[in-house]
C-alpha cells in the first residue's frame, strides 16, 4: 500500500525523491530489456515509484516540458516503460494498459 504520507512527501519533493529512488536503475530506465533483467525486488521499487508518480500527476505534479532543467520523468512515459519491461520479463505476453493502479496491473502480468 502507498500511504498518504508517502504521497505527500513525493508531492513536496518530487525531483529529489525520484532521483533517490531511481538513480540506481538509470540503465534499466533507458532500456526495457535491461529493466526486464532486474531482479523482481528491484523492479518492484520502480513499479512502486511509477505508481506514486501516477498518483501525484493526478494532483498536478508531473514533468514540466517548459522547464528544460526539470529532471522528472514524464509519468506516462515511465509507466509505459515499466509495462514494456514487465512484458519482456513475462516472456512477451501482451500487456494491455487500462489505466489505474500500476502495482495491480504488474501483479496480473506477473501472474499473481
Amino acid at each position: 500500500m502507498i500511504s498518504e504520507r508517502e504521497l505527500a512527501l513525493a508531492v513536496e519533493h518530487p525531483r529529489g525523491t525520484e532521483r533517490r529512488r531511481l538513480l540506481p536503475y538509470r540503465v534499466a530506465l533507458n532500456d526495457a530489456a535491461a529493466y526486464a533483467q532486474l531482479p523482481e525486488p528491484d523492479r518492484d521499487v520502480i513499479v512502486r515509484w511509477a505508481e506514486i508518480r501516477r498518483r501525484i500527476a493526478l494532483r498536478g505534479v508531473d514533468h514540466d516540458p517548459s522547464n528544460l532543467a526539470d529532471p522528472l520523468l514524464l509519468a506516462a512515459a515511465l509507466r509505459a516503460h515499466v509495462l514494456e519491461g514487465e512484458r519482456i520479463a513475462a516472456g512477451g505476453a501482451l500487456v494491455e494498459d487500462g489505466g489505474g493502479d500500476l502495482q495491480i496491473l504488474v501483479a496480473r502480468v506477473r501472474g499473481r
